[in-house]
């Protein structure tokens, strides 16, 4: 009977735990993601950064845009993201900076960016973002 009760008890921690929310913390599930960096003092030179996809996904009890992309070198940072509207329009600016002096890899090197800025209401009526100039479908979770 004891065993009976331990397996129930474990049966509804798992069953409770698989239904949680889907705006769990999935930050450590999501590969090569990468935060903002500043050169600061460090010799620095715009790079660029070329960008694959966009999906939005649930984050911290919202919405957000999962950024995936490339850079050039294992060297490049993400420097910079901001958005903007223009009429029906979302745009998006996205850079990227690295140090000329070092020795870098010379192979495209993945990279996935959370970017939290946009409203419901921006990532609703926007089914399509132009990112530096290109434009990209928005794919939603």
């Amino acid at each position: 009977m004891r065993l009976l009760l331990i397996f129930i008890s474990i049966a509804g921690l798992i069953i409770g735990c698989a239904s949680s929310s889907k705006n769990s913390d999935r930050l450590d599930s999501l590969e090569n993601l990468v935060t903002l960096e500043q050169p600061d003092a460090e010799p620095n030179e715009k790079a660029k950064v070329y960008i694959d996809s966009l999906k939005t996904i649930h984050h911290n009890n919202s919405r957000a845009l999962l950024i995936h992309g490339t850079f050039p070198d294992g060297c490049t940072k993400l420097g910079a993201v901001s958005h903007h509207t223009d009429g029906d329009s979302l745009s998006m600016d996205i850079s990227a900076w690295r140090n000329p002096n070092m020795m870098c890899t010379q192979a495209l090197t993945p990279f996935s960016y959370l970017y939290d800025d946009l409203t419901e209401e921006e990532l609703d009526t926007h089914k399509q973002i132009f990112i530096n100039g290109t434009p990209f479908e928005l794919n939603y979770e």
